[in-house]
């Protein structure tokens, strides 16, 4: 009788506990994600510096040969209609997040910590696509219009934004779920499914190379981790399994 009161105050106990999987300092997450949101809002000038519309003889000269073979596949026809696909399945893994990392006792700690995931990986993706600058791969399409070759989003290939925020969403909901239940290989198949998709419809879509998504998708998941890490509360931690109990206290 009370090993099985034990279990349930346990079991209690560790949802009460489910702040404790991010301990946010408020101070470090302001000045991070003020810097952060700073980076981002200063591209959006920058960019429009930099980037200049390139010319009709500049786009003659581009040369399909000059592309690494790796990432020849996104050579193809241009697709509006999988563009927007790939929209929606970002916005699929960004409800799936919520789903998953949702908290009635604490979403304001994993709302802090989701959003700076968010604007980090923003800001990087967009100085990065500046001072990169590589063109898209329907650049390369004859079908496609002058007007939007020549745009500035047209050099703005390296890497996949897209990409780089479902991973992101995706880790973050992966991360917060394993502490309480454990690792899972159907929920992240649940959580990652939609993201991998995204990026293939990324590159299907003629809209980045095979390396842009591979790189977006890395970038995307390290920023998460090392955010979500940062957070990490470990001075308290209540695990209730099927067929164990931990609990551990760090002073």
């Amino acid at each position: 009788m009370k090993y099985k009161i034990l279990i349930l105050l346990l079991v209690l106990f560790s949802l009460h506990l489910s702040s404790q999987v991010f301990k946010v300092d408020r101070q470090k997450f302001l000045l991070a994600s003020s810097t952060a949101l700073a980076a981002d809002l200063l591209n959006n000038y920058v960019d429009r510096k930099i980037i200049e519309k390139p010319t009709i003889d500049e786009l003659s000269k581009l040369d399909e040969k000059d592309i690494p073979f790796f990432d020849s596949w996104a050579l193809q026809s241009y697709s509006t209609k999988l563009k927007d696909l790939s929209d929606y399945t970002a916005y699929l893994t960004i409800g799936l997040t919520a789903f998953y990392a949702y908290d009635d006792y604490d979403w304001l700690n994993n709302l802090m910590v989701f959003s700076q995931i968010m604007i980090t990986q923003s800001a990087v993706a967009k100085w990065t696509k500046t001072l990169s600058h590589r063109y898209r791969p329907f650049v390369y399409d004859d079908e496609v219009s002058i007007e939007k070759k020549q745009e500035r989003n047209s050099q703005h290939s390296l890497y996949s934004m897209h990409s780089s925020t479902v991973f992101a969403a995706s880790t973050f909901a992966y991360f917060y779920y394993s502490k309480f239940h454990g690792k899972s290989i159907s929920t992240a198949l649940i959580l990652y499914t939609p993201s991998v998709a995204t990026a293939i419809l990324r590159v299907t879509s003629a809209n980045h190379f095979v390396s842009d998504v591979v790189f977006g998708a890395i970038v995307g998941t390290g920023i998460s981790y090392f955010i979500c890490n940062s957070y990490l509360s470990d001075s308290f931690h209540v695990e209730v399994g099927y067929n164990s109990i931990g609990l551990k206290y760090k002073f």
